[in-house]
């Protein structure tokens, strides 16, 4: 059995959409200054790092984080390499041509996860998912999709969001900032535990691929 981390570290100067609002780490005690034990207090975002958007974030009555079920989070999902020498964004076409076979659990590695990933601040030219792209997500049966950057959303549309309420108004849970650049196009075993946030439309959340598992 491999386990592969696809979450990107959480560190004050880490990558981040909103410029002027990175995590924030502070001491509370210290044990060179005579506290008995290290404790460190966090100041960050829900959308911090890798991490899920319930449809709460773009759906005023939609669920919150503590009401997903566990079962979209944790089963067989598809890693579908969408890198292209121009980076296109994802559009139906190329969900169609990914050929998912009924794959409810979907992430995209695109160029993002080398080139702009690993970058401490925010780049506007990442490779997304166009509304067309995620309406033909929906209607593949997909509860859940993944890309490798801040946000799910083609660019160009980051003012009116149609992916985003795609995705949400449908219930599908989105996945950010996944590191796919060391994952191969192929099946794996997904297991991705967003932290419990009550009312939260979103939150950090650990998540592996597994190889060497039967994914029934």
């Amino acid at each position: 059995m491999i386990i592969h981390d696809i979450s990107i570290n959480i560190e004050e100067d880490m990558i981040y959409w909103w410029e002027g609002k990175k995590p924030e780490m502070r001491s509370v005690f210290k044990i060179s200054e005579g506290a008995p034990s290290e404790v460190t207090r966090w100041l960050l975002g829900s959308h911090t790092g890798t991490h899920i958007d319930a449809p709460r974030h773009f759906i005023e009555d939609g669920d919150t984080v503590e009401k997903l079920p566990l079962d979209i989070f944790v089963g067989p999902a598809r890693v579908v390499d969408a890198t292209t020498a121009d980076d296109a964004q994802i559009d139906a076409a190329m969900v169609e041509k990914a050929n998912l076979n009924g794959a409810t659990r979907v992430l995209f590695k695109t160029s993002n996860s080398t080139k702009l990933l690993t970058q401490k601040d925010y780049k506007p030219d990442f490779v997304g998912i166009t509304a067309d792209g995620a309406q033909a997500l929906v209607d593949a049966g997909v509860k859940f999709v993944a890309t490798d950057y801040v946000t799910v959303e083609a660019p160009d549309q980051c003012k009116e969001w149609p992916t985003h309420h795609i995705l949400c108004g449908n219930g599908v849970i989105i996945l950010e900032n996944a590191d796919l650049a060391k994952i191969e196009d192929g099946e794996y075993f997904l297991c991705c535990l967003p932290i419990k946030l009550k009312g939260s439309e979103g939150a950090p959340a650990r998540t592996v691929l597994i190889e060497g598992i039967e994914c029934k």
